[in-house]
């Protein structure tokens, strides 16, 4: 069986966790425990890791919070991260290219919109300021404008692009490069009020969603067109990431797990999450090819979220996590909050205990805080998010000490 069968045969068999979703979407919570399958049929139970000490699990920061202007590499922007010990950061990269030079290729707003070519004096630039302060530029978010564009001349050209922005980012020192495969936005619709007059936004799969309307820019996209659109992405620039020593990290699509055919898209990550993810590392399975993890994502996508676990332990003992964002939800699958790290329902520090115990190495950076009238830029919560991370960091340091010195 060769890897484009093996992934089908993960992502199209219904699989335990296939089974957990399909009879529990749209039910309402109260319900889920009596719908899930048994522990055995849907996840597999893993032996206990030794406890190991790891001190190469550090804070990272990122263009989500930035202080002063809207420069990240700016002085007042880099003393904030400092304060909070988050040394290694990840930018949004500048771009080289005029504006109506991309006119050509799609537009659909945010990261949906091509930033073109990248500014490699920019980079040097912003690696020198991270560098000058102690600090390093780790890693630069690409645009996900590829994954719209379907074969044609104009997607090689946005290739050739991508291929050339990966290796200025190896020039510049940058060590990974993020990407957001999505042909939808990211999607939410509802706000509850939160603690402090904090505001949590969710997302709850609509009873009528097949009366959605296709997403414009993407159109009716299949699964089978989606996986072909990723394997050869990777297969055309892996081998530029070898060159410039550059990984890629993957980032889930926001929310995984949706019905096939959510808005016309067979999103990636629809359906079964752990299955995609699985198939996604072993398309093409190279270490540079990788995944920016996000525990919250992963909560929101399972009917349970502590059972992540599973997924961030087999990732983690391949080598296919690059980066984490490290954020907490409230809820499950079709049904979800977003919520201050420490009052949700993703075992943040089984979590970090995983990535220790793999002898994982990387940043963790906290990512979509709730908004409160008192803090515009969210520099209050991201700041308690930063401390969530170094208390827990601490504390897992603490008990590997304990253990290994028993």
């Amino acid at each position: 069986m060769d890897r484009r069968d093996f992934g089908k045969a993960l992502v199209g068999g219904l699989t335990g966790a296939a089974l957990a979703t399909a009879v529990t979407r749209g039910q309402p919570a109260q319900a889920l425990a009596a719908a899930r399958p048994p522990r055995d049929l849907a996840y597999r139970v893993f032996p206990d890791l030794p406890v190991r000490r790891n001190d190469r699990i550090r804070a990272g920061g990122d263009y989500h919070s930035i202080a002063g202007a809207a420069d990240i590499f700016s002085i007042e922007a880099l003393n904030y991260f400092r304060r909070f010990n988050a040394r290694y950061i990840s930018s949004m990269p500048i771009s080289a290219g005029a504006p109506q030079s991309l006119a050509r290729f799609p537009h659909a707003g945010g990261f949906l919109n091509p930033s073109g070519p990248w500014d490699l004096d920019a980079l040097e630039r912003g690696q020198q300021a991270c560098q000058d302060l102690g600090m390093v530029l780790e890693a630069c978010r690409m645009d996900s404008v590829y994954i719209l564009m379907k074969e044609g001349p104009d997607r090689e050209r946005y290739l050739d692009i991508i291929r050339g922005n990966i290796m200025k980012a190896g020039q510049a020192g940058v060590r990974l490069v993020t990407m957001h495969w999505t042909m939808i936005p990211i999607r939410r619709n509802f706000t509850v009020p939160g603690r402090g007059g904090s505001t949590y936004v969710g997302f709850k799969l609509e009873p009528n969603w097949k009366a959605l309307p296709v997403y414009g820019p993407s159109g009716r996209v299949s699964l089978d067109d989606y996986w072909g659109r990723i394997e050869y992405f990777l297969e055309g620039v892996l081998p530029v990431c070898h060159e410039a020593n550059v990984k890629l990290g993957v980032h889930p699509y926001d929310p995984g797990g949706l019905p096939l055919g959510y808005m016309g898209v067979d999103n990636w990550d629809a359906g079964d999450y752990e299955a995609a993810l699985k198939k996604y590392a072993l398309l093409v399975d190279d270490p540079y090819n990788c995944f920016t993890y996000d525990c919250g994502v992963a909560g929101e996508s399972l009917p349970d979220p502590g059972k992540q676990i599973d997924i961030l332990r087999w990732l983690a003992e391949r080598g296919k996590i690059a980066q984490v964002h490290f954020r907490n939800i409230r809820g499950h699958l079709d049904d979800f909050i977003e919520v201050y790290e420490d009052e949700g329902d993703c075992p943040m520090f089984k979590c970090l205990k995983v990535l220790r115990d793999t002898n994982w190495e990387g940043s963790l950076l906290p990512d979509h805080n709730p908004s409160n009238p008192d803090d515009p830029k969210k520099l209050e919560a991201y700041a308690f998010s930063y401390g969530y991370i170094q208390g827990l960091l601490r504390a897992a340091k603490e008990e590997a000490m304990r253990a290994t010195s028993a």
